[in-house]
Formats: C-alpha cells, structure tokens, sequence
C-alpha cells in the first residue's frame, strides 16, 4: 500500500489558495474604488455646498434687487402698468393707482384702455375722466416686453403742461401783440378810413338815390371788414379755446361744409370732400375749432383760381387724426413758408394775418398741430389732433 508525503499538497488545495488569493486581490480592488467614490462624493457635496451657497447668495442679492425695484417703481411719478402674456394688468404702481383713481390689477388691459377712448396698442396723449369726477390728460407708451410676455404701459399726467403751454401760447400772443401794435393801427385805420369817405358822401345833397346805395353799400362792406379784423384780433387775444367737449368730426366736416360751400360755389372753386368722415371724436372747443378749419378753406379758396379745387380729406393712425386741406393755388414760396404762421404776417393787400395764427393756435391747445406740409401742387395744410373712436349708441 502506497503512503502519501505529509508536506505535499492536493490539487483542490491548490485551486482554494489561488481563489482565496483572488478573493482578497478583487476586495482590495473594491475597497479602493469604495474610498476613491467616498473621496468623490465629499468633493461633490463640497462642490454642491459651494453652488447651493452661492445661489442662495445669488437670490438674496436677488431679493434686495427686488426689493429696491419695487421701492423705486412706487416712487416714481409717471404710473406703471405691467400687462402679463394674456393680456391682463398682473400689477401697477403707486403713481398708477393715484392717476387712474382705481386699481386695474386683474383686470383685461382691453378693456381698462377702453377707458382712454383709447386702442389698447396705440400709444398717444388720451383724455380721463377719473372714478371720482376728474379730468386728466394722460400721455400713454407702451413698450412690448422680450418673447411676447406681456408689456409695461407708462402713463404721466400731461395736464399741467398742457396748461403751461397754453399759458406760455398766450404770452407769445401778447408779445406779438405789442411787436405788431404799429401793423394793426395801419389795418384798422385803412378801412375805417374809407367807410368814413364812403359815409361822408352821403350827406351830399346832390346825390341821387342809386349813388347813395352805391356808397353806403361800399361803406358796409369796410365796416364788416372792420368788424372781421377785431373778431379775428379778440380770437387771438383770447387763445381761440373756451371750454372744450368731445367734437363728433362727421358733425364737424357737415357744419364746414354747410358753411364753406356756398363760397366756393361763388367763386367757381370745386370742393372735393371726403365721401365718408371717419367715425372718431376730437376733445376740443366745438365752435373754436369749426372756426380754425373753416380758416384753412377760406385761405385756400382766396389763392384757388377758377374751376380750381380744393381737396379735403382725412386720415387715421395712432389715435390720432390728420386733417388735410390742399388747393390748386400758386402755392407757398420757400421765402414765405417759415413765417406764415406769424400772427399778422400776411401777402395779401386786405389780409389779417391771423386766420393761419389763430388755427395753429387751436390746434396747439387741442394737443395736435398744424403744420406746412411739401406739395408739388398748390398749398396744402394738415391739422393733426389726438380723437379716440365714437362710443357706440344703444339702439332703442
């Protein structure tokens, strides 16, 4: 019987020291990946400590930059609405809130524009009439937002400017006045002077009937130019605007048309009118402002030849109204043209040199303007004045 040596070793306890051999080599390899991923995760959570600090830092710079935003946005004086993606007002300032009189916070942008008289994506000079009774003037912008996301609407309250430029308007007036003191003595003593020849011949005794008609006719006829000088001269003393009201524009084209058509027809001058008046409303003085356009056709209509025309015609953009009035006339020499709005300033013989002064002034007044426009034919005169659309009538 064959016996095996003590110190020698199997083939299965061979193959267990070379497994537990690589046993304890892969646990050594586990081991320093679990301390390398226990070293990354602490770098991480440093690197995320470090990130959550300063974002924390980021919103809090943040926060105050918020915060001083708001306290600036409530002290400013112009008001600021902020309109978000669906078109409602997401908030307002202080100044907003006293200007409006009421908070449009939630509500459509739509429909508290509707309150201007006023489309809600044109910006403009607008009347307002407060909850509590006040009339404002408002100048309102509007200034889109980046990716359609909403607007910011600035409104300032223009209503002390506008009086300041009334006032300042009526101070130009009497400076003129006084520069002009010695033109107007000369303008009014010319026809004074020939009513008084043409009066005095009528206490001729030799005179017969037909001549004494004759002269007192012409006699009449100096003293309404008279009458018509110190009308126009108490207009431009005064600033043409009494009270002003909203001014249907079809009512106003109809009553110039009812005044001005028979003088053209006199004249043999063509009136080519707009065939249908734009359905807006001008915040003037009714009579005053009739006054200033019917200015612009008489003017037109003294330097149209016969069988000439006179084109009116009307315009809309913005909420505001451009009133044109062009004639077949010689036209406005380069000479002329930066002084014919001067008060007395005139090229005619029997001339006032106020219908253009006192227009201009109207329209000033009115917040618009009146202005020389280029033409290759005749003069031509664009009155523009903010309007804001006819509110609807309910039928019955």
């Amino acid at each position: 019987m064959r016996s095996h040596d003590a110190t020698g070793s199997t083939p299965q306890t061979t193959g267990l020291e070379h497994a537990f051999d690589r046993f304890t080599q892969v646990s050594g390899q586990l081991i320093d990946a679990y301390l390398a991923l226990q070293q990354q995760v602490s770098h991480l959570s440093e690197q995320l400590a470090l990130a959550n600090e300063q974002l924390s830092r980021r919103v809090a710079e943040n926060t105050a930059l918020l915060g001083r935003l708001s306290l600036l946005l409530n002290m400013l004086p112009a008001g600021v609405i902020e309109i978000d993606a669906e078109g409602r007002v997401s908030r307002q300032n202080r100044a907003a809130s006293t200007l409006l009189g009421e908070d449009w916070t939630h509500r459509p942008w739509e429909a508290c524009a509707s309150s201007f008289g006023h489309a809600a994506h044109d910006d403009g000079q607008v009347s307002y009439h407060t909850p509590q009774g006040e009339l404002r003037h408002m100048l309102i912008q509007r200034q889109p937002l980046p990716d359609d996301d909403g607007a910011i609407i600035l409104v300032q309250d223009v209503s002390r400017a506008l009086e300041m430029q009334q006032q300042l308007a009526q101070q130009e007036r009497f400076v003129a006045m006084g520069r002009m003191a010695a033109s107007l003595a000369h303008q009014l003593r010319t026809p004074l002077a020939t009513a008084m020849l043409y009066t005095s011949h009528l206490n001729r005794p030799s005179i017969d009937d037909a001549d004494r008609l004759k002269f007192a006719g012409k006699a009449l006829t100096r003293l309404r130019a008279l009458e018509g000088l110190v009308s126009d001269m108490l207009g431009f003393v005064r600033g043409h605007v009494e009270a002003r009201e909203w001014v249907a524009l079809p009512r106003l084209l109809a009553d110039a048309e009812q005044v001005f058509a028979p003088q053209a027809q006199a004249r043999e001058v063509v009136l080519d009118w707009p065939a249908q008046a734009p359905q807006v409303e001008l915040y003037s003085d009714g009579k005053a402002l009739l006054g200033a356009f019917v200015n612009l056709l008489e003017n037109a209509l003294v330097f149209s030849p016969p069988q000439g025309h006179i084109r009116v015609s009307t315009e809309l953009g913005n909420g505001v109204l451009k009133l044109t009035v062009q004639d077949d006339g010689p036209g406005v020499s380069a000479e002329v043209a930066p002084r014919i709005f001067d008060p007395f300033f005139t090229t005619r013989a029997d001339g006032t040199g106020l219908g253009l002064a006192i227009a201009r002034g109207v329209a000033e007044v009115s917040g618009g303007e009146l202005t020389l426009q280029a033409s290759t034919r005749g003069a031509c005169f664009r009155l523009q004045l903010p309007c804001r659309v006819m509110p609807q009538v309910p039928a019955d």
